[in-house]
């Protein structure tokens, strides 16, 4: 096991540093002074040395100066709170390997201190990787399996600190969120879906099988470099145009990767989805190449495993986890029906938003300006400049806020009154997180998810839905003027979906962990 000494007097900041080391699976002792730091350095032989400058009893640079001219390759980070040209100097003459100005992330320092040790410059030879997480996104239209994903990795990384989770994405705008330290993502060539199971080159221009030729290589060459001891798939059991039935295939010959299906909790109509997936190999591929399913949903909202079968596929295997979504301290909101002041108006990715938001800026219209409420317009990152560009004109008009795209959804919502958006999966759970009343205007077609999920969180009190063919800037103008809430949801659902899928993705790698060491003492005995 590693040895770090950490050499700080401020007692709280070295105990969370030793902390964190020890969550990582690294050994930590912290010593408080230059005196205490001499002997533990001489006792211990350490493969890493971080070290502030301004101590009690000295300075840490120089407490280091002469046992570092005994171990040149030993890594040192220079940590200090007065961070200037001087100290970075004498750091230097130091030949310390980093220099970190307080205050820092606790995340930057850990993964510094994973890449130190890990390039096998000290007496102990490489750290071993950590656990290695593989997840599988199609995204074509829209940016939800994307964003699950993206939510569940951050969790994961933060609860298991040394696992490494690579994200293969095919959205259009790449990799959109931001990532967290341990995770990265690679881009498989576009797609656009044309219909239900059918799909075309997004952006290049060759054939169907010359893309999915592209695709299936670039995951099976990341599969056996990576070698994940998970793979997550979101949505498609078999991948785009069964992309990824060979790689499931392999790895169920191989073995040594636990391999889980994640699914939002409304995909299709039940019964046409189950025909589908038994038409198509789908559901076999379920039975045979995946050993979990996780619903990211709740029951009693849809009952996701009773309608799609899927208990019947995974018998025992099936976990609700609940909504991944962005959680936090939403503000406390009257429920009688007021005149919202703010009003914000969704497209979620953006691809096919523009009926709502043209119908939300035409009912804006109608009403005097003197009555108008504020509005705050997000196209979403994936709507088309021709027709983004003349909503943005029409809100100038109107005095209205027009945006791109936002990288904080979960503020501007807890500022609005009433939120008008689709019916995708992001939109809605992150409306419920932040208890803002919300019209929901569900995509007509191809696919029955949006106008279920509405239809659903509708009954139960949760949302208020408007179908596109009843739409009218008449009507909605009507909500704008004096939205109708006069009682509470009927039900709290669960919103910490990324993090109960994170939960049960690292007790899996901890299992996978202990089977491992176990069979290892049985193979040396």
């Amino acid at each position: 096991m590693p040895q770090v000494i950490i050499v700080e007097d401020e007692e709280v900041l070295g105990r969370n540093i030793a902390t964190a080391l020890t969550r990582m699976g690294i050994e930590a002792a912290v010593a408080k002074s230059c005196a205490a730091a001499r002997a533990l350095i001489a006792a211990a032989s350490p493969d890493l040395v971080i070290a502030d400058v301004n101590l009690g009893d000295g300075d840490g640079i120089e407490m280091l100066g002469d046992w570092r001219q005994d171990h040149p390759d030993v890594p040192v980070i220079v940590m200090t709170g007065q961070d200037s040209l001087s100290n970075r100097l004498r750091a230097e003459r130091l030949d310390a390997t980093a220099f970190l100005s307080k205050p820092f992330a606790m995340s930057r320092l850990r993964e510094l201190i994973l890449i130190l040790l890990a390039e096998g410059n000290t007496g102990t030879g490489p750290v071993p990787n950590g656990p290695s997480v593989m997840m599988y996104s199609h995204d074509t239209i829209g940016l939800g399996h994307m964003r699950r994903n993206a939510s569940i990795a951050a969790a994961l990384v933060e609860r298991v600190p040394n696992a490494s989770v690579l994200m293969m994405v095919g959205c259009p705008a790449g990799m959109v969120f931001e990532l967290k330290p341990g995770v990265d993502f690679v881009k498989l060539p576009s797609l656009a879906k044309l219909g239900r199971n059918q799909w075309r080159p997004s952006h290049l221009r060759v054939s169907s099988d010359m893309t999915r030729s592209i695709r299936m290589g670039i995951l099976e060459r990341a599969t056996d470099a990576f070698r994940p001891d998970v793979l997550l798939v979101d949505h498609e059991p078999a991948g785009v145009w069964d992309e990824l039935i060979p790689m499931l295939e392999t790895l169920r010959l191989r073995g040594g990767t636990s391999v889980i299906l994640g699914l939002r909790d409304i995909l299709d109509d039940p019964a046409r989805t189950r025909d589908q997936w038994e038409q198509h190999g789908k559901a076999q591929a379920v039975r045979d190449l995946y050993d979990a399913v996780f619903v990211y949903g709740d029951e009693r909202v849809f009952p996701s495993a009773e309608h799609y079968g899927l208990e019947a596929l995974r018998p025992g295997h099936v976990t609700y986890c609940g909504y991944v979504t962005s959680t936090h301290d939403a503000p406390k909101r009257n429920l009688k029906g007021t005149a919202p002041r703010h009003i914000l108006v969704s497209g979620g990715g953006g691809r096919d938003a523009y009926p709502v938001l043209h119908a939300s800026l035409e009912a804006l219209s109608t009403i005097a300006p003197d009555e108008r409420p504020d509005m705050t317009l997000i196209a979403g990152p994936l709507m088309d400049e021709e027709l983004s560009a003349p909503l943005a004109q029409r809100a100038r008009e109107l005095g209205a806020w027009f945006l791109n795209r936002t990288s904080d959804m979960p503020a501007l919502l807890d500022t609005a009154d009433l939120l008008v958006t689709m019916g995708g999966y992001n939109s809605v759970t992150e409306a419920i997180a932040a208890r803002c009343p919300t019209i929901v205007i569900p995509r007509v077609g191809p696919s029955s998810e949006q106008r279920l999920r509405a239809e659903c969180l509708a009954r139960l009190g949760l949302v208020e839905s408007i179908s596109q063919e009843a739409l009218s800037p008449t009507r909605l103008a009507e909500r704008f003027l004096q939205l109708e809430r006069t009682s509470a949801p009927q039900i709290d659902v669960p919103l910490n979906g990324a993090d109960k899928a994170a939960a049960l993705i690292a007790k899996r790698l901890s299992d996978m962990q202990h089977e491992t060491s176990d069979h290892e003492r049985k193979t040396h005995a």
